[in-house]
């Protein structure tokens, strides 16, 4: 808390004119008028050539894996033999006499 009274603000007399302050001019920005270039573009391109190179690699190793699995042998491939469909039942339709 302030101790003591507080003291009186001067004031301007009254034929004192107020100070006209200069007016403010643009501000100033580094970069000027320069326009800025999306970085989503750029960052979609990587990952589509990531996404490319990533399924090229796998789809590779998976051949090398199966030729090495494979190598002398028989597939591991269970053929599943196609079973005769089921004959669709007949329904009693019910006539006039």
């Amino acid at each position: 808390m302030p101790q003591g009274k507080m003291k009186v603000k001067s004031k301007l007399p009254a034929k004192a004119k107020p100070q006209k302050k200069p007016a403010k001019g643009p501000a100033v920005t580094k970069r000027g008028n320069r326009p800025i270039s999306p970085k989503k573009q750029k960052h979609d391109e990587s990952q589509k050539l990531k996404k490319i190179i990533t399924k090229t690699v796998n789809a590779a190793m998976e051949d090398d894996l199966r030729a090495q699995a494979l190598d002398g042998k028989r597939s591991l491939r269970v053929r599943k033999e196609v079973a005769p469909a089921p004959a669709p039942k007949q329904t009693k339709k019910k006539g006039k006499k």
